[in-house]
Formats: C-alpha cells, structure tokens, sequence
C-alpha cells in the first residue's frame, strides 16, 4: 500500500512548491517572453524550478522525494508569476528605455560629432602649405606639355 500524506502536510508542501515556483516565475518574467532568446532563459528557468523543488523535496518534505504533485504546483506557480508580473516588467522597461537609455545615447552621439567637428575645425584652421606639383613640368603619362 502507498503511503497517503494527510492533508494537512499535503497542502504545505504544495504552498511551498508553489512559492518555490513563483519566486523563480518572477525572475523569469524580466526575460524575453518569445522567439529565439527565449529559448536559453526558458532552459534555465526550468532546471531552476527542478533543482529548487527538488532540493525542498530533499530537506523539508515529509516524504523526502519528489512527487508529481510538487512539480506541478511549483511550474504552475512559476507560470503564473511570469505571466502576471512579465507584461508590467517589460512595460517598465520600455518606459526605462525610452526615458534613460535613449536620451543618454542622443547625448553620447551628439558630443561625439561636437568632438569630431571641434577637431576637424581645429585641422582646418592651421594653413598647411600646398605641395602641389609644378605647373611648368609635364606630368608622368600626359602628353600636354607646357
């Protein structure tokens, strides 16, 4: 016979793995929500949850191993944390982007070009001496003689 937790014991270890799994969701919510780069932090995020459920299973569950039910609570934990805190993470990093990252970067290009004219307004200014070639001499492969 298979030994049944009350379900007292139940309920904490899958609140646990739920907070487990959130805590590792929210984390996740910062990256990219599709397409390529999500493929490593999608990675990541799943070996995190394991190896945290994993280790709670080991250390504080009454039963000591890992149970379908602790897997499911903590990728549904982590699931939710990313889906509700992903939208008003990226949104407030589009709003960082737009109000520090690019204006910050208008200024690193503008002194930039401010620096690059100050020097070719400073190379101007000095009068080199033309060499230029004699005009009574005749050039190398011309035929005009003067």
């Amino acid at each position: 016979m298979i030994p049944v937790l009350p379900p007292a014991a139940l309920g904490q270890e899958i609140a646990a793995c739920t907070v487990l799994g959130a805590s590792v969701g929210a984390l996740r919510a910062v990256f990219p929500a599709r397409g390529r780069a999500a493929f490593v932090p999608d990675l990541v995020w799943m070996g995190a949850v394991l190896a945290a459920v994993q280790s709670y299973a080991a250390g504080q569950s009454s039963a000591g191993v890992l149970r379908w039910y602790m897997a499911a609570a903590a990728f549904a934990g982590a699931g939710a944390a990313a889906f509700v805190l992903g939208a008003p993470l990226r949104a407030a990093g589009g709003v960082l982007q737009r109000r520090v990252l690019r204006p910050a970067e208008r200024r690193r290009a503008w002194r930039r070009k401010a620096r690059k004219l100050r020097r070719s307004a400073k190379r101007t200014a000095k009068k080199r001496k033309k060499n230029l070639p004699n005009q009574r001499r005749m050039m190398y492969n011309s035929y005009v003689l003067k």
